[in-house]
């Protein structure tokens, strides 16, 4: 049985270095690339939106959670502008079984402003969890069956569903051990999903990092499929800067911004979130060298 460890010990467990050229750090951009690839090549040959779908479970949590990818996901609808046949979105079923609504970034916000009035003291853990994601520290690489699941759905209603088979998929998955997993979930309860039921913090992190790696791939296939691109594209949105858009809002619900800062920091859409401030949100967990 997993036990809860002491801050020291969690602290230790979960400290990262960084440096200036931290994009670059210890075989990230390779990860990212590889997952990227795994994931564009998922088989959808006659699935559509809303109409007949797949999921693949990927992670499981200490709570009974599940989290799916279910794809394609509503950025592939041929009457969009730009549509991309690749999208996906994570899908959470709680261990009662019920699913629970969709969350986008906007749901993240909510979501961490709730823990920083009820858990303010432990903002520097999701702080340093958000980090870890972004350059993708305790991940690893595996080459598993992992379980498929057809749906029927009529106007994105589920009508029925079909556990279809099992497929290998390789990809590099968040590996952090279940002692680390229960402390967290024990100093951080009570996190309300968009439809007002309890997940895990541990859901809350793996459903996020799903979430990063759909952006991760829509990116790569926006880049490498525009015709007017002089340069190869070189992995410089996503994942990384996704994870500084929530290190900024949590630097400010940290009460180390004022508001004008964190509104001047989305001023282009995208976060800006300097590297020398990684320690700062951290509480010095992640240390530059």
């Amino acid at each position: 049985m997993p036990k809860n460890l002491l801050p020291t010990e969690l602290e230790s467990f979960l400290s990262a270095t960084y440096s200036s050229s931290v994009k670059y750090h210890d075989g990230v951009r390779e990860r990212r690339k590889e997952n990227i690839d795994s994931f564009l090549e998922i088989n959808r040959k006659e699935l559509k939106y809303n109409t007949f779908e797949h999921q693949i479970l990927l992670y499981s949590t200490l709570w009974g959670e599940k989290i799916y990818i279910q794809y394609p996901g509503k950025e592939s609808d041929e009457s969009r502008k730009n549509p991309m046949p690749k999208d996906f979105r994570p899908k959470l079923e709680y261990a009662d079984g019920t699913i629970m609504p969709d969350a986008t970034f906007a749901h993240i916000w909510d979501i961490l402003e709730k823990i920083s009035k009820d858990y303010n003291g432990y903002l520097y853990l999701v702080a340093v969890m958000i980090f870890r994601m972004g350059y993708m520290y305790d991940y690893s690489k595996t080459n598993n069956l992992y379980e498929r699941v057809a749906l029927n759905m009529n106007n994105g209603k589920l009508v029925d569903s079909l556990l279809c088979d099992s497929i290998n998929f390789n990809w590099h998955h968040l590996n952090i051990s279940d002692d680390i997993w229960y402390t967290l979930n024990f100093l951080i309860r009570n996190i309300m999903a968009p439809n007002e039921q309890m997940i895990s913090f541990e859901a809350f992190i793996k459903y996020i990092d799903l979430l990063l790696q759909n952006e991760d791939c829509k990116y790569f296939y926006i880049k490498t499929t525009d015709k007017k691109r002089k340069k190869p594209y070189n992995l410089e949105n996503g994942r990384i800067q996704s994870c500084n858009s929530i290190l900024l809002v949590l630097d400010y619900l940290r009460k180390n911004k004022s508001i004008s800062e964190l509104l001047g920091g989305f001023r282009r859409g995208v976060a800006s979130f300097k590297v020398s401030e990684y320690s700062k949100v951290t509480n010095g967990i992640v240390k530059k060298i």
